[in-house]
């Protein structure tokens, strides 16, 4: 009997997405739709990739690498991105619809005119981030995603009214300050 519950056991278990990554769309007018022969799993490093028009709907790639990756026109429904580093990623245009985009890092990444509907952003990092033309933001989950002065949101979005927190942008001299009252010598008489 405990043969059997194994061998059912294993029938109904999920291994990680070892396939090749292809495109939902000939976006690139080469022919062909292979893009990468990256495993597309939890800790994925696909840093400075194109993988434009990708299609990775439901993916888990918590705590990937897609530092300066490219993700333009990607389908990434109901995909696990969070705690990803998506920092300076292009991501315009792309489906993060469902998307779990929490305490993903995307500073200075370009996320105009996706669709962010239904997407959480718990805690996630927009500094710097480029988020207009958004499709769908109204119904994405906001609360305690981090911005500054220099993130671009779409047209009439009100981060205080979401919950998200400003982050200050610090002044040079603040951090010279700092560094002489920490490491200047105390002269004895």
């Amino acid at each position: 009997m405990k043969i059997l519950g194994y061998f059912f056991a294993s029938l109904f278990s999920v291994g990680t997405a070892s396939a090749d990554v292809y495109q939902w769309y000939d976006g690139d007018g080469d022919g062909s739709t292979w893009l990468s022969n990256t495993v597309v799993e939890p800790y994925a490093n696909l840093s400075q990739q194109t993988l434009w028009w990708a299609d990775l709907p439901f993916a888990n790639l918590h705590h990937a690498n897609l530092i300066l990756a490219n993700l333009s026109f990607a389908n990434l429904f109901s995909a696990n991105l969070s705690a990803a580093n998506a920092s300076y990623a292009d991501l315009h245009d792309a489906n993060l619809e469902n998307t779990d985009l929490a305490y993903t890092n995307f500073v200075g990444a370009n996320l105009g005119s996706s669709n962010i509907g239904n997407a959480n952003l718990f805690y996630a990092d927009l500094s710097d981030a480029n988020l207009l033309q958004m499709e769908n933001w109204e119904s994405a989950f906001w609360l305690a995603a981090r911005y500054n002065e220099n993130t671009i949101f779409p047209d009439g979005m009100d981060p205080y009214e979401y919950g998200m927190i400003e982050l200050a942008i610090p002044s040079p001299a603040t951090g010279v300050l700092f560094t002489s009252i920490c490491f200047t010598r105390r002269r004895r008489r």
